[in-house]
């Protein structure tokens, strides 16, 4: 799905993924592009940070290279991701005799994508593409899937971010291996739960990672 948000030059949104699973919350933050770099800022409060320090965690991702990291507020570290899978095609094409549709303001046309990988699976998406935000995807729903799969964008805004914002912060702990960072997350997890006065306040938490370029209040 990330190869579709790559043909905008820079852009900032509100983002909901729905999952369509009875019972699951959906996953809200805030999505940061420019050209093939993309960084998601999670939505995060107090009662999530209780259940899981992973909560605090953003992911930065470069989609030409298949690789990012993901950064953890609340232990200032980060850690490198990569993947093997290898997206070799990808055919996008506007939907015969579809209609126009607004969302969130913005004219928009729908276009069927189909994304082929190196491992032989083929994924199709349809997605509404605003006229006026460089063909920016608003809405993208994954039609191949047994499960209903749906991302939204909102309040978006088209601005080049600066390059560093999709780099770890300066200062960060680097750790070998996301694996590496989960497991010391899971330690503090277990600590704060015998010392839960230490829970750091939630509103700290994103700020550790917007001091280089202010975000959105979510």
């Amino acid at each position: 799905m990330a190869l579709l948000f790559t043909n905008v030059s820079g852009f900032r949104a509100r983002v909901e993924l729905e999952e369509g699973v009875p019972g699951t919350q959906p996953t809200r933050g805030e999505l940061i592009g420019r050209g093939g770099n993309l960084l998601f800022l999670p939505t995060v409060d107090k009662a999530a940070l209780k259940r899981s320090l992973a909560a605090g965690s953003a992911f930065s991702w470069d989609v030409p290279a298949h690789r990012g990291c993901i950064i953890s507020g609340p232990m200032q570290a980060y850690a490198p991701i990569a993947s093997s899978r290898l997206f070799t095609n990808f055919v996008n094409s506007a939907a015969t005799g579809a209609a126009t549709e607004r969302i969130e303001g913005h004219r928009c046309q729908r276009v069927e994508a189909v994304v082929a990988a190196n491992d032989g699976s083929i994924t199709a998406f349809r997605l509404w593409r605003a006229d006026d935000l460089q063909g920016l995807p608003l809405r993208v729903t994954c039609t191949s899937s047994s499960r209903p799969l749906t991302l939204t964008l909102s309040r978006p805004n088209l601005e080049i971010p600066p390059d560093d914002l999709f780099l770890p912060p300066a200062g960060f702990t680097k750790y070998d291996s996301a694996l590496a960072l989960l497991g010391e997350l899971a330690t503090r997890q277990q600590n704060l739960k015998r010392r839960p006065s230490a829970l750091p306040d939630a509103n700290e938490v994103p700020l550790e990672l917007e001091n280089r370029a202010p975000t959105r209040p979510m």
